[in-house]
């Protein structure tokens, strides 16, 4: 039998223990939301700077890679027309200014000299469409010839970076490389770029004959030598500004008639 002296220490000194416990936790008070709020919040940093990312540029749906060598195109004339020189028409260049990655162009074009040659396209076409418009306003042959010429003229002076390229040292180097100049069967070169201005210009000059207005009896001889006459009157107006140049309009309708085989005098 064991003796309750021995029994009854255990029990008090848990009950001491306890008595202890429950002192403490009420000495500390309870974390409420404010106390947890603090204890995880840390000290302010700098201030973080927002960055600025040009926003993506849209994927082209399956079968639109056309648009997308259209966008380079178009990339590679804006940067021609903002710089003045095809040298800066770079892969990486055309990339930036059209918001894609520089490889992606190969998809389309295989190197620079290809993207300059396709703006080198679509500028003839601009300047063909251009001739084309203002000959469309008249009806009379003498006024067709003129109006083509004096817009071939306009254009090269509105456009001054596009129409150099057209005929620039580097184009002109690429083209030493090629194949001469063929000749059709009715004797006349066939142009590789610029084939339609060309067309219109000696088609113009033919109406002017068959009318009885031109004594021309050399359309493709004459209709160079005017063409030779408008790319100078472009060249030399862009080159020497400061010259005291008469109206393009007065100086074209010269030479055109001139060179034609128009006489003034029935105009």
């Amino acid at each position: 039998m064991i003796p309750l002296s021995e029994t009854a220490a255990p029990t008090a000194a848990a009950a001491t223990a306890a008595t202890a416990t429950a002192a403490t936790a009420a000495a500390v008070p309870a974390k409420g939301p404010a106390v947890a709020a603090a204890a995880t919040t840390t000290a302010p940093g700098p201030p973080r700077r927002e960055q600025h990312h040009a926003p993506a540029r849209r994927r082209n749906a399956r079968g639109h890679g056309a648009q997308l060598a259209d966008e380079i195109v178009a990339g590679a004339l804006a940067i021609l027309d903002r710089t003045g020189s095809s040298e800066a028409v770079t892969l990486r260049a055309v990339a930036r200014e059209i918001g894609i990655a520089a490889p992606s162009i190969y998809a389309h074009f295989p190197d620079r000299e290809a993207i300059v040659m396709a703006a080198v396209v679509q500028i003839f076409d601009e300047l063909h469409d251009a001739i084309e418009e203002e000959v469309s306003r008249h009806e009379d042959p003498v006024e067709r010839l003129v109006a083509g010429c004096a817009a071939y003229v306009a254009y090269g002076l509105e456009h001054g970076p596009r129409y150099r390229v057209l005929f620039s040292e580097e184009r002109i180097a690429d083209l030493a490389q090629c194949k001469p100049v063929s000749i059709g069967p009715d004797g006349r070169p066939l142009l590789e770029f610029g084939a339609e201005s060309f067309a219109l210009l000696v088609g113009a000059l033919e109406a002017c004959v068959e009318s009885g207005a031109s004594a021309s009896t050399d359309v493709l001889g004459d209709a160079t030598a005017i063409w030779v006459a408008l790319h100078g009157a472009v060249s030399l107006r862009t080159s020497l500004t400061q010259f005291p140049w008469p109206p393009p309009g007065w100086l074209v309708r010269r030479f055109a008639l001139a060179l034609g085989r128009i006489p003034e005098n029935d105009t």
